[in-house]
């Protein structure tokens, strides 16, 4: 399974920014942005990671359209240029999977991109957004959360907490010469008020918007990083995930997904639980999830014996709504 599109417009938000206060809410309920955990120190930022991360850029900026089509730019103009993150306080193009807007505010959201050129071509990516996965969970993991076990892995590219959507990934990819692939990974992590991100999106489908949902199939609820971690401080969590992304991206361009699929069916939050596989709002088939296989296909035990899910463009939803197994389960 390669869950890596060809680069296109895409996007999941990158964020982040200089650290200029916003102004405070106004009337209206909207959040004030100018306390210093609701923004990105750069300085900070460039500093632990240079030490961290060696060879690695950073690029904080208050604004852009689009994170992954900025780095997507980068290197269609220079395909050698060194391994980079890049995050905005706030994107006005950004967009998670099959097109759909990213419904983030600054400050209650942390959205960034990163720009990685690995040997191989798209038949190695299989299974990079899985590996994406683990190491965001990981990342997450290094920070003083309550229950860092609430934490888990929705197939192929979902981070949950306690059943929730708390993160998304994004990943497009661009030739980069001879044995080379230019990779860009777009990651978008709830921090704060998971029931406005709701709103929000519930918004946006009745007024049809690009988030789609139906009554058949009920999207997964978001989550927000603040249930476990209190007052989320958003350069600390983008230094914490950038450590174990750029960890990732060097162990995968190595060994590839092998390596990673224990951890990924450890972190597995639909583990050994009854799913329905759905395309463009209609069941295909349904079963018991098992664990992916080396290629990072989604393994299914059905009434006609086991099968697999390569595509992610399908949706994976429980068969019994209201059950969140795995969620509770350590990683």
């Amino acid at each position: 399974m390669n869950n890596a599109a060809p680069s296109s417009p895409i996007d999941t938000p990158a964020a982040t920014a200089a650290a200029s206060p916003e102004r405070p809410a106004e009337a209206g309920g909207q959040p004030s942005h100018d306390t210093a955990s609701r923004q990105l120190d750069g300085n900070r930022i460039r500093s632990i990671l240079a030490a961290t991360c060696p060879g690695w850029q950073a690029d904080i900026v208050e604004a852009t359209g689009s994170t992954n089509l900025d780095l997507l730019a980068r290197l269609r103009q220079d395909t050698s240029c060194a391994p980079m993150v890049r995050a905005a306080m706030r994107q006005t193009g950004g967009r998670g999977q099959r097109g759909r807007a990213w419904q983030s505010v600054p400050g209650d959201s942390l959205t960034f991109s990163l720009a990685y050129v690995m040997p191989g071509g798209p038949a190695e990516l299989a299974g990079l957004s899985l590996a994406t996965g683990v190491a965001v969970v990981e990342g997450l993991s290094d920070l003083p959360l309550s229950t860092p076990h609430a934490l888990g892995l929705k197939w192929p590219n979902d981070v949950l907490l306690r059943g929730g959507k708390l993160a998304g990934i994004l990943i497009e990819t661009i030739p980069a010469g001879p044995g080379r692939i230019g990779v860009v990974i777009g990651i978008g992590v709830n921090l704060r008020r998971a029931a406005d991100v709701a709103a929000r999106i519930d918004n946006a489908t009745s007024a049809g918007g690009s988030v789609t949902s139906s009554a058949a199939v009920p999207a997964t609820p978001p989550a927000a990083l603040e249930s476990v971690l209190a007052d989320p401080d958003m350069s600390s969590v983008l230094i914490a995930l950038v450590q174990r992304l750029a960890a990732m991206l060097n162990r995968f361009a190595e060994h590839r997904f092998g390596v990673f699929r224990d951890d990924w069916e450890a972190m597995h939050a639909y583990g050994g639980a009854p799913i329905r596989i759905i395309e463009n709002g209609r069941d295909l088939w349904r079963g018991v999830a098992l664990g992916v296989d080396s290629q990072g296909c989604l393994r299914v035990a059905t009434r006609d014996g086991e099968r697999t899910v390569a595509s992610g463009d399908v949706s994976v939803r429980l068969l019994d709504a209201s059950a969140t197994p795995g969620t509770e389960g350590g990683h």
